[in-house]
């Protein structure tokens, strides 16, 4: 375990790096927004990400940053509980939609942080306090966030408490790419994924109906090329998003028991370096695949960032969840919920 600064925030305040892990997998996560700054699979780095804190302020994306206090969209930036409403920010404002937490989500905190090793491996313990009102959400929440590397198992654990009911879902907005993220387009790798059902989307890409994925591109059952002609299919829902961006139900009584807990399998994710396997307690995963991810800014190593480059494995609860009246954590209740990802 080491860490180091990794760069300074133009008010001056230290942007600290932790790198966990053993010869097979080893991350490096940041303080500022608890950022996967790196994942290596064998010495390969499979994720995007920078070699400057400057990276993540200019460039949108939200690379391998921790995403909260609501993950995903609310559809007009708005919604109500116990008879109140709340106004958030429309962040994503040619959709006039709330996204990932508002202007200063969890990805732009400075976390603080605790390194631990045990028998299992190496860990990162990263706290926060949200306080009532943030991003005009209800509530002070207390948040725990740990990141785990035990043999060739990476995981997270996302842990909160709030003193009044409020909207929490949580993620990770990794982008992956298993032939390495210098590697190219995620054309020649395969996904599979346990689902059931997705969400279809509106033009906003608020979900308006949870369909079954027979018979539409959105099928990965069975593994299925991640190819330019299927990401860019005439899919009324593949157009919408200008590619695979959309939220799908995990259903499998395939499992595993991880840290005293069951996590479904989730989904599977393949390329040259092998097979990456995801196993959550989620009830959906938000499927992303990096089809905005070009840009000005390079990547590591002056890496140019490409469209289609990657692919986000985002556990969570449905976006727009709030207005339908889910995905609440109620006062003094916990949230308690993992992300496993399984190299083999």
């Amino acid at each position: 375990m080491n860490s180091y600064l990794f760069d300074k925030l133009p008010d001056g305040r230290d942007v600290i790096a932790y790198e966990i892990g053993n010869d097979t997998v080893r991350a490096t996560i940041l303080n500022y927004g608890g950022i996967i700054q790196k994942l290596l699979y064998k010495g390969i780095d499979i994720i995007g990400g920078y070699d400057k804190v400057e990276g993540y302020l200019v460039s949108d994306g939200y690379q391998g940053a921790l995403i909260g206090r609501y993950a995903n969209r609310i559809r007009d930036a708005k919604f109500t509980l116990n008879g109140v409403e709340y106004q958030l920010a429309a962040n994503e404002s040619a959709r006039n939609n709330h996204l990932h937490g508002g202007m200063v989500g969890y990805d732009k905190k400075i976390w603080d942080v605790a390194p631990k090793t045990d028998c299992d491996g190496e860990h990162l313990v990263l706290t926060l306090v949200d306080p009532d009102g943030n991003e005009n959400y209800p509530g002070t929440v207390n948040v725990k966030v740990t990141y785990s590397v035990c043999g060739e198992n990476f995981s997270i654990h996302y842990e909160a408490v709030s003193d009044k009911d409020t909207p929490f879902n949580m993620t990770n907005h990794a982008y992956l790419n298993m032939n390495g993220i210098a590697g190219g387009t995620i054309y020649d790798q395969t996904l599979q994924v346990n689902a059931d059902f997705m969400s279809s989307v509106d033009d906003k890409l608020i979900p308006v109906a949870k369909v079954p994925v027979d018979g539409t591109p959105f099928d990965f059952r069975t593994p299925k090329l991640l190819s330019e002609e299927l990401m860019h299919c005439d899919d009324e829902q593949m157009k919408k998003g200008e590619g695979l961006d959309h939220n799908l139900y995990i259903t499998t009584k395939e499992a595993t028991l991880w840290q005293g807990k069951k996590l479904a399998k989730a989904a599977v994710f393949a390329g040259k370096l092998g097979a990456l396997t995801l196993y959550t307690d989620t009830p959906c995963v938000q499927f992303y695949a990096g089809n905005f991810m070009d840009g000005d800014y390079p990547f590591k190593g002056g890496l140019n960032r490409e469209k289609n480059g990657a692919l986000c494995l985002e556990t969570q609860f449905a976006p727009d969840g709030p207005n339908r009246g889910e995905a609440i954590l109620r006062a003094g209740e916990k949230y308690d919920y993992t992300a496993l990802f399984r190299f083999e």
